[in-house]
C-alpha cells in the first residue's frame, strides 16, 4: 500500500507542478503583464455549422480558413448553416467532444 500511495503522491506533485508552470508562462513573456492582465483576441470567421454525433451532439464550425472550431454559446444549431461568427478562441480548456478548438461564440450571422 505504501508503493501506491507513493506513485499517487508523486504523480499529484507532478501534476500541480505542471499547472504551477504554466501559468506563469505568459508572465515570463512579459514580466510587466499579469496573466489576469491578458485578454483574448475576438476572432471573425466565416464558416458552415457541422452537427456531428460525437459524445451525444457536438457543433463544429469548419471555417473557411480551413480549421475547425467546437462552438459553445448560443448560435444556429442547424446542421449545413453558413454562418459569420464573432468569438474568441478558447486555449485554456478541454471540452468532452474535441471536434476542434473551443470557441466562445459572442455574434452570430447567418449567411443566405
Amino acid at each position: 500500500m505504501t508503493k501506491i500511495t507513493k506513485i499517487y503522491t508523486t504523480v499529484i506533485s507532478a501534476i500541480l507542478a505542471i499547472g504551477a508552470l504554466f501559468s506563469i508562462v505568459p508572465a515570463l513573456a512579459n514580466p510587466n503583464i499579469s496573466p489576469a492582465q491578458v485578454k483574448p483576441a475576438t476572432v471573425n470567421l466565416t464558416g458552415t455549422i457541422n452537427k456531428l454525433a460525437v459524445e451525444g451532439i457536438c457543433y463544429q464550425l469548419a471555417a473557411d480558413n480551413g480549421k475547425k472550431y467546437e462552438l459553445m454559446g448560443k448560435f444556429p444549431k442547424i446542421d449545413g448553416t453558413k454562418v459569420q461568427v464573432s468569438g474568441v478562441v478558447k486555449t485554456d480548456m478541454v471540452t468532452i467532444c474535441q471536434v476542434g478548438q473551443p470557441l466562445q461564440v459572442k455574434t452570430v450571422r447567418v449567411i443566405k
